[in-house]
């Protein structure tokens, strides 16, 4: 384990969770146990915390929320993963475009501080769980998919709803190793068999002379079920998208051993981080709510021990954490959004003449300069297709061809990119300009 995340056990940061994600060292994490947002299109759904904090929620995605540069970068360096990001967006609309890439530069990170003996639950639901095994598939490899955990929610009855059809009782829990053909941990659990249990071919299992409940069975099965949350009333801390205690439980007795290090990236109310204290696990959660730092000391007190002084022993820094290896992100350039521009909206004749005197009246495709500015259309640097926005720094002066080439698919880089190959480039001007 390297210094990095020794040093950072019972650490909750209070901060967005990719520049923390960032500051973790590379191969330093046994397991990843985490319930990111869903994008659910919900505005907001709120809580009370049992400290009497209010908690509130957005579940909404828009191209907004991403930085202009990560499509690019992410089509560069990892394309199969942007291709899912693009037919996301192609088939389920933006705001799904807009999450994937959103949570994508983030598993990218979770990939690299995983160790190659590591494994990572993600835990989703109907909503996006097709788009997001896509992406998983995407940075951990169709290969190291290992399988698809149903979480069942609890025993539903028809006769206590009003839905018509079928109602949704479960969660889905993708499960993925770092590595293929390597040594992970995975460790299975045994429970008895429920009285009345009978196999498939009509028997009932054989006790070997003890009462048929002792006889144990393999319970390591992919339906992990309701049954395993009775307690989970006196758990609750007033977070509306809490989990039961138990079902983080099972995850980490499953895919770590003790002093192994545990990482939750959306750690909310801190069900991933108590469990692995009270499994015996190092921990490390990172969550951007101020109010997680009292929630995750309160149930530690609860829940593991109240003669534990919890107030010394868990960090909750406002900062990223150093790197102590050497080594980049998994995606450097990838950058957090900065506060976006305000301003009037303004007339295209306005726009061309900034330009104008901004990059010369020449078309910013091609490098063709034409005797007459009104020769120059103006168009966007990125479409609005693929996230692009009505402000000035994304307009952009085009001749005629080149904005017909370059229409509503294509990014300017992009597009002179495919002049350069044409042979349709001003060759001078395209070396200088292409470092803009």
């Amino acid at each position: 384990m390297t210094k990095n995340s020794i040093t950072l056990n019972r650490t909750l940061f209070l901060e967005d969770n990719l520049p923390v994600l960032r500051g973790l060292d590379s191969d330093s994490i046994d397991l990843i146990a985490t319930d990111p947002p869903f994008n659910k299109g919900v505005h907001a759904f709120t809580g009370t915390t049992k400290a009497g904090e209010n908690v509130e929620f957005n579940d909404v995605w828009h191209w907004g929320d991403v930085q202009d540069g990560w499509p690019d970068e992410i089509e560069e360096n990892h394309p199969q993963l942007f291709n899912v990001i693009r037919y996301a967006s192609a088939a389920a609309g933006d705001d799904m475009g807009a999450f994937l890439c959103w949570m994508a530069v983030r598993v990218l990170e979770m990939h690299r501080v995983l160790k190659p003996t590591g494994s990572i639950y993600l835990h989703c639901d109907s909503t996006a769980s097709h788009y997001l095994k896509a992406m998983m598939d995407a940075i951990f490899g169709r290969k190291n998919f290992r399988n698809e955990i149903v979480w069942r929610i609890g025993w539903v009855s028809g006769l206590k709803t009003q839905k018509r059809g079928w109602i949704r009782n479960h969660d889905t829990i993708l499960y993925y190793l770092k590595s293929p053909g390597t040594a992970s941990s995975f460790n299975k659990e045994y429970l008895p068999y429920p009285k009345g249990y009978v196999r498939r071919d009509g028997k009932r299992p054989t006790g070997k002379g003890i009462p048929l409940e002792d006889t144990w069975s393999c319970s390591s099965s992919d339906v992990l079920d309701s049954i395993m949350i009775k307690s989970f009333s006196q758990e609750k801390t007033g977070y509306p998208t809490q989990k039961p205690l138990a079902l983080y439980e099972r995850i980490i007795k499953a895919s770590s051993n003790p002093g192994d290090m545990v990482l939750d990236p959306f750690a909310g109310c801190a069900t991933t981080c108590v469990a692995a204290e009270q499994l015996g696990r190092q921990w490390i959660g990172i969550d951007i709510r101020e109010e997680s730092g009292g929630v995750i000391r309160e149930r530690l007190e609860r829940e593991v021990s109240e003669n534990t002084a919890w107030d010394a022993l868990v960090r909750t820094p406002t900062e990223a954490p150093k790197r102590t290896d050497v080594g980049e992100a998994a995606a450097p350039e990838l950058i957090l959004v900065s506060p976006k521009r305000v301003g009037r909206r303004i007339q295209i004749c306005e726009v061309r003449e900034e330009l104008i005197v901004k990059d010369g009246q020449r078309c910013q495709g091609c490098g063709w300069e034409p005797q007459w500015p009104d020769y120059l259309q103006v168009d966007y640097k990125r479409p609005r297709t693929l996230g692009g926005k009505d402000e000035m720094d994304n307009y952009a002066l085009l001749c005629d061809p080149c904005n017909r080439k370059k229409s509503n698919r294509l990014t300017l880089t992009k597009l002179r990119q495919a002049r350069a190959s044409e042979g349709r480039m001003d060759a001078d001007w395209y070396e200088e300009a292409k470092w803009q």
